[in-house]
């Protein structure tokens, strides 16, 4: 079973997370991964945001994106998300999800494409190894016709995202090639999470303020919704094979020799703290490990990437 494959050397089977920990930092991964420790009690508002997003998305898509499905997919998202929410997070409550599903279902209710299939979860062979996957939607363009694989993110960043080069993207596109005849590319399907409306209009001239009578930008209502469509030469699929090849063996060496080089530019990556900063910062971190587990300063939970659950390295929504 899927549910049941643990990522890492031992199996040699690897996810995108699992290489973007050791993309990020070596360290990080071997905390993650290889030794699968985490920080329990840690806030993940932004990603049960995210979770529940998803899930009315999956629901509104497997079930015809009828009207039906769009009420269904509102209180699947109210639901689920009830009893997760922090109400000290201003930015991901009840009414913000509610909104954007209202926007996202009224420019998307009627999609130039056939459903395939929904949350597809499963593992492609490369090389010796095997490379696991899960596309939220796979759909049929109808024209031109052809395949287009999907993955729903939720983000405070819109600007910042790119779809080429992106390894998962890549990753994506070379499991499509494994399945499917005419794959036309894969889209991220973005949706930005703001706690405001409103955004500077930086493309029009500036308007006086009313308060203090200085220059200022006018402000515009934030476009949230954004698909970025790619696509992948075989080259560019090529290439990706190759980057990952080099990675998994670097991975393997330093699981041989017992070393995972820290690339302390992480330690605060996204204006937040690494949660292993304070294992990295003891002197023999490995000795005081099991007692650090036992008085549940850390625990250990092995990274399943077919939980249902989303996770990111950083305090930022995915």
């Amino acid at each position: 079973m899927a549910e049941n494959i643990k990522i890492g050397i031992e199996s040699k089977c690897f996810d995108n997370f699992a290489l973007d920990c050791y993309r990020n930092c070596p360290q990080y991964y071997d905390w993650r991964i290889a030794k699968g420790v985490i920080k329990p009690g840690a806030k993940k508002t932004a990603a049960d945001f995210g979770t529940c997003i998803h899930l009315s998305l999956e629901h509104f898509y497997k079930n015809g994106m009828t009207d039906k499905a769009i009420q269904e997919a509102m209180n699947l998202f109210l639901s689920s998300f009830e009893k997760l929410q922090d109400d000290t997070d201003v930015k991901h409550t009840l009414g913000k999800g509610l909104e954007i599903l209202g926007k996202y279902f009224s420019r998307y209710h009627h999609e130039p494409f056939n459903v395939v299939d929904t949350e597809v979860g499963g593992a492609v062979e490369l090389g010796d190894y095997l490379y696991t996957f899960r596309i939220d939607l796979i759909a049929e363009w109808q024209s031109p016709k052809g395949i287009y694989g999907f993955d729903h993110k939720t983000t405070a960043s819109l600007s910042r995202m790119v779809v080429k080069p992106h390894n998962q993207v890549s990753g994506y596109v070379y499991v499509l090639n494994q399945h499917y005849e005419n794959v036309l590319g894969f889209i991220l399907n973005t949706i930005g999470v703001y706690k405001t409306t409103e955004e500077m209009d930086k493309s029009a001239p500036k308007v006086l303020s009313p308060k203090t009578g200085k220059p200022i930008y006018a402000t515009k209502e934030r476009e949230i919704l954004v698909r970025m469509p790619t696509s992948r030469s075989q080259v560019e699929v090529d290439q990706w094979k190759k980057e990952t090849f080099y990675l998994i063996h670097q991975i393997e060496e330093c699981q041989k020799e017992g070393v995972w080089p820290k690339r302390t530019n992480f330690c605060t990556a996204y204006a937040s703290k690494c949660q292993y900063l304070d294992l990295c910062q003891g002197q023999e971190p490995e000795k005081i490990l099991d007692a650090l587990i036992a008085s549940e300063v850390y625990k250990q939970e092995w990274w399943q990437p077919y939980k249902g659950e989303e996770e990111v390295i950083a305090e930022e929504e995915g």
